[in-house]
């Protein structure tokens, strides 16, 4: 069967393919230039919704306007802190410093805004320059990340740094270079399932906070810990990233994102628009998923649709969900209720037949009342975070004058199980109101199972399971089949062999240079670093 190859994560993409990509819609307008502001942003969205898309255009666009505005973007992922599992809480706080301060001191060189040793960042290294500093630091970082191989402690795991150190560089930077302020971009901004290094993050996010330097971190909906010194209404401006299905352009948008990737997919697009339609709408607005999903029906047609919506929607994505119960092992009851909730009860209930008119329910919007269990909420959350729910407004009224918070049922989860998928998903999209939902109250009969759950004490149940996925194969990885099939030439096979590899490593192979053999380490880290994320 052919298939079409497209690119379905950032990681995968150069900068010059970002700008190729990117199909601006008037939210993204808005997000990118908030990003390139001196506010300090919480950019929130489920896997895949495109996140780093948009810092990485922001990153771009400042780079491209940096002779003109001075503002220097400096653009970081935090996407291996998972494997800082440990108990010492300090290690976390000197791995993030360090990767910051050596960051910052790589972009402002390569921009010539470092160029004699009087930086304040020379005194971490004791009259060092620059370039030796942000070499430390690397070696730091690079160690506090191995540790876990042969559960080692770093010989020194203090980076020597704190926010107010950092922050009097940058002051000192931008007096000397003539440089603005200083946007750090920061992806995967802490391991979504280690709240003590999410709370350290967001202190450290709120610390560097000064007229020089402003932080945007992008985070998941529902696994995020903000911490108790961290207040969003006060510290940051939070932004959910989520494309609204019910939006005018919402379709012509997604059909551009493909078009972008694969132009010659156009003919069949037009040719089969219904089909094209109904898997845009049943992605609710995530490119990665309408881009696997097309990706997978090619060539277009009516029946490759309607097998793959039927593989994904009926089982991929519910079983990707019930998988994050063996990497946050403290909520799989809660990840499996869940499940159950809304397999079970909710979209079986919208598939029935309504007595007036003979059709299935039209709803695809759920209404929560804010005193239902912690347990409920806290399932809720997990759901939104694997994107098969999206949180839809707060404090909302409903019958009887009671408040409860909104969600959307991905919409192809809700009609995947239907004979004709591509059929009821286009039927569906004619129907939707955001002002019709189901109703489950403070105390319904279905949160009995999991009511009394302690939500208190399921952050306390840890594991320490890198070493149990080591073997698990690189099949497992969500990444293109091109750069799947690359590695495993390269021997890279399985989770570990590419954990413990190096650049280096990789350009033993023929044809693989110092450009290409980083792009391939960073894509592979990234895949296996989500995978370990869930």
């Amino acid at each position: 069967m052919s298939t079409t190859e497209l690119h379905f994560r950032t990681e995968d993409l150069t900068l010059e393919d970002v700008g190729k990509y990117f199909v601006e819609t008037e939210f993204d307008r808005q997000t990118i230039d908030v990003l390139k502001s001196k506010k300090t942003v919480v950019l929130q969205g489920a896997r895949g919704v495109g996140k780093s898309f948009l810092l990485k255009v922001a990153q771009k666009e400042m780079d491209e306007s940096f002779s003109k505005s001075k503002s220097l973007a400096v653009y970081i992922t935090f996407n291996k802190a998972g494997l800082l599992q440990t108990s010492d809480s300090e290690r976390f706080k000197h791995w993030m410093l360090a990767k910051i301060c050596n960051r910052i001191i790589r972009e402002a060189r390569k921009k010539g805004a470092l160029q004699s040793k009087s930086s304040v960042f020379t005194m971490l290294s004791r009259g060092a320059d620059d370039e030796a500093v942000a070499s430390r630091l690397e070696s730091l970082w690079n160690e506090l990340e191995d540790a876990w191989k042969n559960d080692s402690e770093p010989l020194d795991s203090d980076s020597g740094i704190d926010p107010e150190l950092i922050k009097d560089a940058v002051e000192d930077l931008c007096d000397q270079a003539g440089v603005s302020r200083i946007v750090l971009l920061i992806d995967e901004a802490a391991h979504v399932f280690i709240p003590e290094q999410q709370r350290q993050f967001f202190t450290v996010m709120r610390d560097l906070r000064s007229p020089y330097l402003s932080v945007k971190a992008a985070v998941y909906p529902g696994v995020t810990y903000f911490g108790d010194s961290f207040q969003m209404s006060h510290d940051a401006d939070l932004i959910n990233v989520n494309r609204n299905i019910l939006d005018s352009t919402y379709l012509s948008s997604m059909r551009e994102i493909v078009l972008r990737q694969a132009p010659e997919l156009e003919t069949a697009i037009n040719r089969h628009g219904a089909v094209f339609d109904a898997l845009a709408f049943a992605s609710s607005g995530n490119p990665r998923t309408l881009l696997k999903t097309v990706s997978s029906a090619s060539p277009l047609n009516t029946n490759n649709a309607q097998r793959v919506m039927k593989e994904y929607y009926r089982d991929t994505i519910w079983g990707e969900h019930s998988a994050l119960g063996d990497r946050y092992v403290g909520h799989r009851a809660v990840i499996d209720w869940g499940r159950e909730f809304l397999q079970q009860e909710v979209i079986p209930m919208l598939r029935r037949k309504q007595r007036q008119t003979g059709d299935p329910d039209k709803r695809v919007f759920l209404w929560i009342h804010r005193d239902a269990p912690a347990a409920v909420k806290e399932a809720l959350r997990l759901l939104c975070y694997s994107g098969i729910l999206h949180e839809s407004g707060s404090g909302l009224v409903a019958t009887r004058g009671l408040t409860g918070n909104r969600y959307m049922l991905n919409v192809g989860t809700r009609t995947g199980p239907e004979a004709d998928p591509v059929a009821a998903t286009n039927w569906l999209r004619e129907a939707i109101s955001i002002k019709r939902f189901v109703e489950f109250g403070a105390n319904h009969d279905v949160y009995e199972s999991i009511a009394k759950l302690d939500v208190e004490k399921m952050d306390e149940v840890r594991q320490e399971f890198i070493k149990s996925q080591l073997d698990r194969t690189v099949d497992k990885l969500d990444m293109t089949a091109f750069a799947r099939k690359k590695l495993k030439e390269l021997g890279f096979d399985t989770v570990g062999k590419i954990l413990a590899a190096s650049e280096s490593d990789l350009r033993e192979a023929k044809y693989v240079g110092t450009v290409r053999s980083r792009r391939m380490m960073n894509i592979a880290t990234a895949a296996v670093m989500e995978h370990l994320s869930g």
